[in-house]
């Protein structure tokens, strides 16, 4: 198997070559061990019309499927996208509709964007229904394990999940959406003592007053990953960088936890 540093080169020379993003250079050239010019001949195929572009076109029909004669251009709107994400067999309850949401870059959570569709799913290889579903249900297997993978899709969320206009989310919003990704098929954020996500929500609830920015959100993210390494909180101190919301849990999640750092907090 060749070094990253060749496979990087490789993939490099395969969009220099077919115009394509890096997801699909990858793909092919793992189908063919690592071959640049069998990669390349399978992508054209022969064909006139380069697999990309076609695959393109039969993606901007699909997305126009869905989209409602009263929805914007190059937009599907809310009934159109609850419409789709069930046809994909995706749970509307949880964050299943997260993780197809980052995918296609959805700029909002009821509502698509041609550009976002057709790219995310032309980086993907997936050009039908049937192929997305799959692909899908594969990365909400994964969602759990792949941290790289949560990440996007915790980022992303913070951007679908705002209104038009809005620079932050209103607590209760954030709250809900902290709870989806945090529950399967999420990421748990609980240790061995701690249910952190219970115990992040219940001070929020009870001394948090704001709205919550980007910034916070992606500092929760960060703290999570902390905890999970190290549930002590010896990562944490009063000169380091955090926000102050964070500074003002620690105590909180102190004092809650008290002197038996075994026991799991429970509500």
């Amino acid at each position: 198997m060749s070094s990253k540093a060749t496979q990087k080169a490789l993939q490099n020379q395969f969009t220099q070559i077919t115009g394509t993003p890096e997801k699909t250079a990858l793909r092919y050239l793992k189908a063919s061990n690592w071959k640049l010019d069998q990669a390349v001949n399978s992508y054209f195929g022969g064909n006139d019309q380069a697999p990309a572009a076609r695959d393109k076109d039969v993606l901007g029909k699909l997305f126009e499927k869905y989209r409602a004669s009263t929805d914007e251009k190059d937009t599907v709107g809310v009934e159109g996208a609850m419409t789709y994400l069930t046809d994909l067999g995706v749970n509307l309850e949880n964050a299943e509709m997260l993780v197809v949401l980052e995918l296609i870059q959805a700029p909002f959570v009821g509502e698509l964007s041609k550009q976002g569709f057709v790219d995310g799913w032309t980086a993907a290889g997936c050009d039908t229904l049937a192929k997305q579903k799959s692909y899908v249900a594969g990365q909400i297997r994964s969602f759990k394990s792949d941290l790289a993978l949560f990440k996007r899709v915790y980022k992303h969320t913070f951007i679908c999940a705002k209104d038009k206009g809005q620079k932050a989310l209103p607590l209760e919003n954030a709250l809900v959406y902290w709870e989806l990704l945090f529950s399967p098929p999420g990421k748990s954020w609980v240790t061995a003592s701690t249910n952190w996500a219970a115990l992040w929500a219940e001070y929020l609830n009870a001394k948090w007053t704001k709205s919550v920015n980007k910034d916070m959100w992606n500092q929760t993210f960060v703290f999570f990953e902390k905890t999970m390494e190290d549930e002590s909180l010896s990562f944490w101190s009063e000169d380091g960088a955090w926000p102050g919301v964070i500074d003002e849990f620690v105590a909180y999640a102190k004092e809650k936890r008290g002197d038996v750092p075994d026991t799991m907090e429970t509500d």
